[in-house]
């Protein structure tokens, strides 16, 4: 029992070995299923078809569908699309010459799929209208020409393919019609001169130049060598020769009762009769027969139904019986072959027959009634496919109901469930499994040729040179047929000169075989023994190397290297570094890779870097070893320091193979250094993988260089790689670090971890392929084009079709998803746009212009084909704008507007210049009227002043003296209105006119302004009143301005309307606006004037020559009513009179964004009121007895006004003057006056800059100040006050008003002294002065006061007990001088020095006093008095009791 399970399980095996070698062997395939799942229509394919773009279709159950290697596309009827197809049943499909699809439907119609327009067309449905009859179609021919025949029933519609589609070009052949011999049309062939042969069942019809002369029915016509065959219904051969147009009878050597199947073409002059009987093979040149006898043993039935001819010219006949008969017309020999029935698809229909070869040469085929299978012609038979190759149970038997060979290649095929492509690839890998799952490590081929091999398992096998197992060698030397493990994992092989063989192991040591006999040797195994320096360094072993000087060198992977040395005694020993290898550093390079040598130079492959020494060296402790390893900042160094294997080519080139670093070309010639520069490859440079383990160079100079999982072939000449994948390498699979080698056939041999790859590199090549370029979309703006974009010659893009985007595709059906694209628009750019696997091209606002879309790919095997670009014109039409119409008339307008624009600026610069000058006129006549107004306003000061003085202090004037007075100060006031104006004028221009806005009853300031024009009226007897629809009028006004406006609308209402007529002015509320006008009954103003009427220094002289006028009066009442965000405009007629309307805004609101414009509240007049001054001249008596009066300095340039400023002064003050600012800044630190009144517009310098330099000095900062000026603005005031001045007076001013703000002023001084002395009395020990907040009218404490104070007080503290100290001393510690001194402590408290020292040092008697701690006597010396009495009299005066009065009274 146990022997025969033992006999099953080794069959076993055996057959697994057996299939798998098998599998090993096949072609390379790939198969590729498309059903519903995956884009299909539907799974019943009824057939497949090609165009002649590349384009494949198929007909389905459900319409026609397009693949282009990517996706399908449905073309079918839908409800409401207007389509004639009646069904979407398709049962056949056939490509026009013109690529379009004739389609004939499961109910026998037949419809013209319009490729282009995607359209289908019933091309018979005119003729079926006319005849009233519908056709049935049996079948279409699509003739090479162009022309397609569609044959029906009893007819026949011969169809030209261009214009058919047009309702042209289509003519029906039958016997009524006199054009067709028989109404049974058998075949329609196209022979090579073009002429088209229509066999029915009453003879041959012939359209084109031959003719023929016969009513015999042909079954059956072919074309060879310039000679028409013909097979009649009896079954005679008939041969056609044009040139003649003559038919010969050949007689046959076999009766007419032995069936005709069909003819073949069996080469040039060969015609193959496939017969009941048998194949007959007609040689015409010979005019001989030859018959071919199918029948076998296994195969009784001669009856041949057809036959194919392969390239090596074998004859493959097929008959009624299953199988396929295998014929060699040179041997003879035949042979049948049948399918297994294991083999044969489990399907309910049959195979169909088909035979064809693939590109590679091999024969696939389905044998009659059989399955899917290939010839392997080496053994002779008919082999099933298998999808796994060590699964012996993944047989692929397809059931084939259709099928297409496409120009590729690939073989598309029907089955019930989907379509199914198989692509063939080159048979240059054999794949031999062995020991699966372990990894084959080594090769050696001996000097017998022989092919040693080691897998990870333990076994080493022997194959002679035609590949069969030799054997597996044995622990004990032999070689044995049956497997056999080695027990030791061998990881290298050498044989030596002499023949020994040396294999390196992982764990075991180093064995020698010397061959002792046939299959046998003598193992001798050496390891690292610890007693022994001499032994193995280590005992793994990854290298074994025999240099030119035949020494042995053996690489432990950690003991680095040995040197094999063979003593004199025939003793071996091994020389490293543990003895006398002593320049070699184990601890660095312990594990040793893999050795070489290359030009008298030893490389040694280490994990830490390249070793290299020299060959040429007598003892081992001589040589010097060089080291190269990774420099990480330079380039030309090792990429890695793992080195793995070395390989040196024919071309004497070095290459460095690291682990993960890439290949390293060795550059230097000098390779004992340790500076070695390096030509790194990775993949930045086109190397699938930096993985890489090992290389071999071919026979043709190529270099194989094996990665972890991938192969490439790198062209030295080009530095180049082609990548090999699965899809060459037949599977997935890992490459080993086995050193591959090449065997006598040129294969080469690589390492797997299934076992051993055969590479035939020859055979092992990209394909040529190039694949057509198809455009399969048009996006233009986002939108896609229902056009056929293919075919077109040239795409014009409209101006507004600026954003395209291309869809395209390579029809390469192998690996559609391998190819990569390139487009680039020659026009528009240069340089290629690569995009991978993208099948689009997409622009964006292309600019007008000719261009050329270029397209190309790589085929499947990403192998760039410049030949095959594709190339698309393009035309972008300009918009009219972008046209060279367009350009000339840019230039056109270019000229124009530039000549234009030169005329305006040089018009503008005219106009500019003459504006300009009239500016500069009018600015000159403003500069002039301002100026005078300045200095007119220091005579009208004068001359009102006085008049003022008098008319209030004269009570002895005569009536008619204080009449003309009356007059004189009357018209003074009228001069100064008129000199404001001209300043007016002045700030508007600089824009410097502040708006102050309060709110205002409107009717009572039209009343108050009215009544300068009262006593006039009276005088013209005019009709002069105020009309108003609302008694209060509360509005948001400028006062003054609004003054201003309404003044000189009246005076120029005065001027103008003569006697006895009418002024009337009108107040009225109109919603949220004010209006105001003033109408007169006057002359009138031409409407002429009325345009120019409010511009500057416009009169109306000729009308008003008694009353000359300035010309400002209008102009300056628009600009003032502009401020007020307001209009004015006139209505007049000439003699009948004028009206001027104001229209001003009520409310705030519109005034908030303005900067000019504040709001002010309205509390009472601005100034002081004369009660105010009566009330301040009652409380601030002018005392003119004292000792020292005060003093008054006077600075002002105008002597005049300076000598008044004296005469109304001089009775109450001390006055000092000074002529300019420069001089009452010299007299005011000279003097120290108690108060300052100085003009503002001086020579040499202003006021301002005086009143400047006087507040920053800190001896007389603390005088009063008050400006008198002409400019009498707010912004004026408002710098004047900035500068810290106490008051700013206008310029004509009143006498009596200036006195009693210098009243004022000083009262206010007063109470600030008496402030200071009380705070700094009650706390002089503070050593800071209290901070007072004094309103900006009143004289102010600036800092240099308050310092000046605490300074004082600090010496008065020092020097309280002093009783000599004088005031000289005193002011020399401030350093001051003593009139300084003096008046400005004056000024501040109020007191001499005198006075305020006796104030001091009483005050601190009181507190010494009240303390209890010291007599009379003691308080008096510590205060500074030397008498006690005097000290006593000086406390009465103070205190108003004596000093112990004052003690009893504390008590």
């Amino acid at each position: 029992m146990r022997k025969y399970i033992l006999s099953q399980t080794i069959y076993l095996l055996l057959f697994i070995l057996f299939i798998t070698c098998k599998a090993a062997a096949q072609p390379v395939c790939q198969i590729q299923h498309f059903s519903a799942y995956n884009g299909l229509a539907q799974r019943t394919v009824t057939n497949i078809v090609q165009d002649s773009k590349g384009l494949i279709w198929f007909s389905t159950w459900n319409g026609l569908n397009k693949f282009d290697g990517y996706t399908f596309k449905n073309y079918k009827a839908f409800p409401g699309d207007g389509s004639n197809l009646t069904s979407n049943r398709l049962s056949s499909i056939t490509q026009t010459q013109t690529c379009d699809i004739w389609c004939q439907t499961y109910d026998l119609r037949v419809y013209l799929f319009d490729t282009r327009s995607e359209k289908f067309i019933d091309v018979l449905r005119p003729y079926e209208n006319q005849s009233k009859q519908t056709y049935a179609v049996r079948t279409i021919y699509a003739l090479p020409k162009g022309i397609s025949w569609i044959l029906c029933e009893q007819e026949a519609f011969r169809i030209d393919e261009l214009s058919c589609k047009e309702g042209e070009g289509i003519t029906l052949y039958s016997p009524e019609q006199k054009n067709l011999k028989g109404s049974h049309i058998i075949t329609v062939h196209q022979d090579s001169e073009g002429d088209e042969w229509i066999l029915t069942d009453k003879g041959i019809s012939i359209i084109g130049k031959k003719k023929i002369e016969s009513d015999i029915p042909f079954k059956s016509i072919k074309e060879n060598n310039g000679k028409i065959y013909l097979i009649s219904d009896d079954n005679q051969l008939v041969i056609y020769t044009p040139q003649t147009q003559q038919l010969q009878f050949n007689e046959a050597p076999f009766l007419s009762s032995n069936t005709i199947n069909s003819m073949q073409n069996l080469g040039k002059d060969s015609i193959g009769l496939c017969t009941d009987e048998g194949l007959y093979i007609f040689f015409a040149g010979e005019g001989r027969y030859r018959l071919i006898d199918p029948r076998t043993s296994t195969k009784p039935s001669p009856k041949v139904l057809s036959v194919f001819k392969d390239h090596h010219g074998e004859l493959w006949m097929f008959g009624d019986t299953p199988g396929v008969v295998r014929y060699n017309l040179v041997t003879e020999d035949k042979q049948h072959y049948i399918t297994p029935k294991e083999d044969l698809p489990n399907a309910e229909r049959v195979n169909r027959d088909f035979i064809f070869e693939d590109s590679q040469g091999t024969l696939w085929m389905v044998p009659h009634q059989g399955g899917f299978c290939y010839y392997d012609r080496r053994n002779r038979q008919l082999k099933p496919y298998y999808t796994d190759y060590d699964n012996p149970n993944s047989k692929y038997n397809p059931n084939i109901l259709n099928y297409f060979l496409d120009r590729q290649g690939n073989l598309w095929f029907c089955n019930t469930w989907d379509v199914t492509k198989i692509s063939f690839f080159p048979h240059a890998c054999h794949l031999q499994s062995i020991d699966t799952g372990f990894e084959t490590r080594a090769f050696l081929i001996d000097k017998e040729k022989n092919l040693w091999t080691s897998t990870k398992k333990g076994s080493v096998r022997i194959y002679r040179t035609d590949g069969s197992l030799k054997g597996y060698l044995t622990p004990e030397g032999t070689i044995s047929p049956n497997p056999v493990s080695f027990t030791k994992n061998i990881y290298c092989f050498m044989e030596d000169e002499e023949g020994i063989i040396w294999m390196g192991s992982k764990q075991d040591g180093l064995f020698r075989l010397e061959r002792t006999g046939e299959n046998r040797f003598k193992i001798r195994q050496f390891t690292h023994q610890k007693d022994d320096p001499y032994s193995l360094s280590y005992n793994s072993i990854y290298t074994i190397f025999q240099d030119s000087k035949n020494r042995i060198w053996v690489g432990c992977y950690g003991g680095g290297l040995n040197l094999i040395e063979e003593t004199q005694e025939g003793n071996i020993r091994f020389l490293h570094s543990g003895n006398k290898l002593t320049g070699y550093s184990k601890d660095r390079f312990a594990k040793v890779r893999y050795i070489t040598e290359a030009n008298q130079v030893l490389l040694v492959g280490t994990t830490e870097g390249l070793l290299t020494f020299s060959s040429e060296f007598t003892q081992p402790e001589q040589i010097e070893f060089y080291r190269n390893i990774r420099i990480p900042d330079k380039v030309s160094s090792l990429c890695s320091n793992d080195v793995i294997y070395i390989y040196t080519d024919s071309r004497k080139d070095t290459y460095v193979l690291s682990f993960t670093g890439g290949l390293n070309k060795i550059l230097s010639e000098n390779l004992l250094s340790n500076e070695i520069e390096f030509k790194t490859y990775t993949t930045q440079n086109g190397l699938p993988s930096d993985l890489v383990e090992s290389m071999i160079e071919d026979n043709k100079g190529n270099l194989w260089i094996i990665a972890e999982n991938a192969l490439a072939c790198f062209h030295p000449d080009k530095e180049t790689f082609e990548h090999y994948d699965k899809k060459y390498l037949q599977q997935d699979l890992y490459f080993t670090e086995a050193a591959p080698v090449q065997s006598q056939h040129h294969q080469l041999l690589l390492g797997t971890d299934i076992g051993i790859l055969r590479i035939f590199p020859e055979q092992l090549q990209k394909s040529s392929y190039v694949p057509p370029i198809v455009f399969t979309g048009l996006k233009i703006q986002g939108a896609s084009q229902d056009l056929d974009i293919d075919d077109l010659k040239e795409l014009k893009l409209k101006p507004s079709e600026r954003n395209v985007t291309f869809q395209f595709a390579a029809l390469d059906y192998i690996d559609p998803q391998s190819i990569s694209y390139a487009y680039r628009l020659k026009g528009l750019e240069e340089n290629w746009n690569e995009v991978d696997n993208s099948r689009s091209a997409s622009y964006i606002n292309l600019p007008p212009g000719d261009y050329e879309l270029q397209i190309r790919s790589t085929n499947s095997d990403g192998v760039w084909m410049e030949s095959g670009t594709r190339v698309l014109p393009i035309i972008v039409l300009p918009t009219f704008w972008e046209t060279y119409w367009a350009w000339i008339l840019y230039a056109f307008l270019f000229i124009v507007s530039t000549a234009t624009i030169v005329y305006i600026i040089l018009y503008i610069y005219r106009l500019r210049h003459r504006i300009n000058l009239e500016q500069q006129l009018a600015n000159i006549k403003l500069r002039f009227f301002t100026d005078i107004s300045h200095e007119l306003r220091t005579p009208l000061t004068l001359i009102a002043s006085p008049v003022t003085e008098v008319l209030e202090h004269e009570t002895t004037l005569s009536a008619n003296a204080r009449k003309h007075l009356t007059l004189v100060h009357k018209n003074t006031e009228r001069m100064l209105h008129l000199v404001n104006q001209i300043l007016d004028f002045r700030k508007i221009e600089n824009k410097k006119m502040k708006v102050l806005l309060e709110k205002t009853n409107v009717v009572v300031l039209l009343e108050k302004v009215m009544d300068n024009f009262r006593l006039i009226a009276e005088e013209k007897n005019i009709n002069y009143q105020l009309q108003t629809n609302q008694e209060i009028i509360s509005a948001w006004i400028d006062q003054d301005k609004f003054e201003k406006i309404i003044f000189n609308l009246l005076s120029n209402a005065f001027k103008y309307t003569p006697a006895n007529k009418s002024i009337t002015v009108h107040a009225n509320v109109e919603g949220d606006k004010l209006i105001v006008s003033v109408a007169d009954e006057g002359i009138g103003i031409d409407p002429k004037k009325q345009q120019t009427l409010f511009q500057r220094f416009e009169t109306l002289v000729k009308y008003n020559i008694l009353q000359p006028s300035s010309g400002i009066g209008l102009s300056l009442v628009k600009e003032l009513i502009e401020l007020h965000c307001g209009s004015i405009e006139v209505k007049s007629q000439p003699e009948v009179g004028s009206e001027f309307i104001v229209t001003l805004p009520m409310g705030q609101e519109i005034y908030e964004t303005h900067e000019n414009t504040e709001f002010i509240l309205n509390d009472g007049a601005s100034t002081e009121t004369d009660n105010e001054i009566d009330e301040v001249s009652q409380d601030m008596p002018m005392d003119t007895d004292k000792v020292d009066p005060i003093s008054i300095l006077i600075v002002e340039d105008n002597m005049e006004l300076r000598s008044f400023l004296h005469t109304i002064l001089s009775e109450n003050y001390k006055v000092i003057e000074a002529i300019n600012g420069q001089e009452g800044l010299e007299r005011a630190q000279e003097h120290v006056p108690d108060l300052i009144i100085s003009d503002i517009m001086m020579p040499v310098m202003d006021g301002l800059d005086m009143v400047k330099n006087i507040k920053e000095n800190r001896e007389i900062c603390h005088i009063p100040i008050i400006l008198l000026s002409a400019k009498s603005s707010l912004d004026d005031r408002i710098s004047g006050l900035e500068q810290g001045i106490d008051d700013y007076i206008t310029k004509p001013f009143s006498a009596t008003y200036l006195k009693a703000r210098i009243k004022s002023l000083l009262h206010q001084r007063k109470q600030l002294q008496d402030i200071l002395w009380k705070q700094w009395s009650e706390k002089q020990e503070s050593p800071v002065a209290p901070s007072i907040d004094i309103s900006p009218s009143q004289p102010q404490i600036t800092p240099f006061d308050e310092q000046f104070m605490q300074q004082v007080m600090e010496v008065m503290e020092k020097e309280m007990d002093n009783s000599d100290l004088t005031i000289e001393e005193f002011a020399q510690k401030l350093n001051m001088g003593r009139t300084v001194f003096y008046q400005k402590l004056k000024s501040i408290i109020g007191l001499s020095p005198v006075d305020f020292i006796r104030e001091i040092r009483i005050k601190r008697a009181v507190q010494l006093i009240d303390s209890g701690e010291y007599n009379f006597s003691q308080v008096a010396y510590m205060t500074g008095f030397n008498d006690p009495k005097y000290f006593s009299k000086c406390f009465k005066k103070q205190m108003g009791m004596t000093p112990s009065e004052y003690k009893e009274g504390k008590k």
